[in-house]
């Protein structure tokens, strides 16, 4: 199974089930139950703090480096303006851009590190 590349808190909020479309620049033909790693870079401050606030999650808590879980993506459609609340963030732009769709998030018992380099979109983890 192949892995999607997400910093949290996204892969958090994807987990939770709240981040129903992940907003990519290019298409994705996959329709498939992927890995979700959370890649260990940060996300902008302001953004983690909103995220924090809003959904109630310790940002600095989150596992990071790590697979988190697995998501089913089952679609990919043109990003709209209107997708904001499913995306979790305010969308102004959505020309060029593409909503993946995400559904039945299962969080992982065990964290496991990928044993192959991550990469920035989709990898083989093992």
């Amino acid at each position: 199974m192949r892995a999607l590349s997400v910093r949290q808190p996204w892969a958090e909020l994807i987990i939770l089930g709240h981040k129903t479309i992940e907003v990519r620049s290019r298409r994705t033909n996959i329709r498939e139950r992927v890995h979700l790693y959370a890649g260990k870079n940060r996300i902008e401050a302001d953004e983690e703090a909103r995220i924090a606030a809003e959904f109630g999650i310790d940002v600095d808590g989150l596992p990071r480096g790590k697979l988190v879980g697995t998501v089913e993506i089952v679609g990919c459609r043109p990003l709209d303006v209107d997708d904001s609340l499913a995306a979790c963030f305010k969308i102004d732009q959505a020309d060029g851009f593409f909503a993946w769709l995400l559904l039945r998030p299962e969080r992982a018992q065990n964290l496991q590190a990928p044993k192959k380099h991550p990469q920035p979109v989709f990898f083989n983890p093992f």
